[in-house]
């Protein structure tokens, strides 16, 4: 059996969005957290639920997901190490993706109205969070791409990611 000491080691070895930060830093960011857990096919959160606070899966795997014709479409599965809902960390509203528990899974969670209780952990996590979006960008764009090389009537730019017409 793994200890909470072990998993937050591994934890601490593998999150992109940790990468950087001082033992002050991430004390700070542990004062600020809370342990989440979920068992198998359990909901973490649902496409369209408002949200602000993102994750850190500690152990476990999760689903990210989207709807599409009234039918789930997976978009990534995530384990250990790996983060999700950066987005509602980032700009609050709408979920724009669902989160799935494939298996137990216990989580890191970063409650967005207690980080500015750690000032020196959220500079580091903000910008770790802007690097890993903008990976996630550069393979979206890669992904429309190639979508229109193979023929796909692709949106224009200008309008992807909106929801309503800009007048």
């Amino acid at each position: 059996m793994t200890t909470e000491m072990e998993i937050f080691v591994k934890l601490l070895s593998l999150a992109k969005c940790l990468k950087g930060m001082g033992v002050d830093e991430l004390r700070e960011l542990l004062n600020i957290s809370s342990k989440a857990i979920w068992r198998t096919g359990e909901s973490v959160f649902v496409e369209g639920d408002q949200g602000r606070d993102m994750f850190i899966i500690c152990s476990g795997k999760v689903s990210i997901w989207r709807k599409n014709g009234g039918r789930k479409v997976s978009l990534s599965n995530l384990a250990e190490g790996e983060s999700f809902g950066e987005m509602g960390l980032i700009r609050g509203g709408a979920r724009s993706a669902g989160a799935t528990a494939l298996e137990e899974t216990v989580a890191l969670r970063i409650h967005f109205e207690r980080l500015h209780q750690a000032p020196l952990a959220a500079a580091t996590l903000y910008r770790n969070i802007a690097k890993e979006l903008a990976e996630r960008l550069m393979i979206a764009n890669d992904i429309i791409v190639f979508q229109s090389q193979a023929g796909a009537d692709c949106p224009p730019l200008m309008t992807i990611g909106r929801h309503q017409r800009i007048k």
